[in-house]
């Protein structure tokens, strides 16, 4: 599919005339933002990659080869060990709550091991949104403790300060 090489003189007439490149040799260009552009010199500056242009082309084979692994369902070999990969398509809300289970409740694990050991466990029935609220309901509970337990310090610091507690 791709493994055919460019002619080095391929062009083709156009409509008006001029000879342009064969698609084979064609270039693109990216419209990035600011903040995008700013990300992608992060990796050039930490040597990941030696300029934008090469981190972009592995960024488009690495897309494509995504793309064809999860459009081509490959059984696995017989005899096969260890984890296989499988493509999963989630909603953002759905992600949303993974992630959070996976940082509350699974001890800041990624979302792609969060997903293998609720489905390896069978925790898909245990509601994971319940047990995702009820961990965010207690982080908010334990920060409100927090703050309380503050007051009452400086409350206790306004009573010595006023000689009315001593210790």
């Amino acid at each position: 599919m791709f493994d055919k090489n460019p002619d080095t003189d391929a062009t083709v007439p156009s409509r008006d005339g001029r000879r342009r490149r064969t698609p084979e040799d064609e270039r693109i260009a990216l419209r990035c933002n600011r903040r995008e552009l700013q990300l992608l010199d992060t990796f050039v500056v930490n040597g990941e990659f030696s300029s934008r242009s090469e981190l972009m082309r592995e960024a488009l084979r690495e897309f494509l080869r995504a793309r064809t692994e999860s459009a081509v369902a490959n059984p696995p070999a017989p005899g096969a060990t260890g984890p296989l990969e499988v493509p999963v398509r989630l909603r953002p809300d759905e992600a949303e709550t993974f992630r959070a289970y996976g940082e509350h409740l699974a001890n800041g694990q990624a979302l792609s091991d969060v997903l293998a050991q609720l489905v390896r466990r069978g925790a898909l029935e245990l509601k994971v949104a319940e047990l995702v609220a009820a961990a965010r309901a207690s982080l908010r509970e334990a920060a409100e403790e927090r703050a309380r337990l503050q007051a009452l310090q400086t409350s206790g610091r306004d009573l010595e300060r006023q000689g009315v507690v001593g210790r």
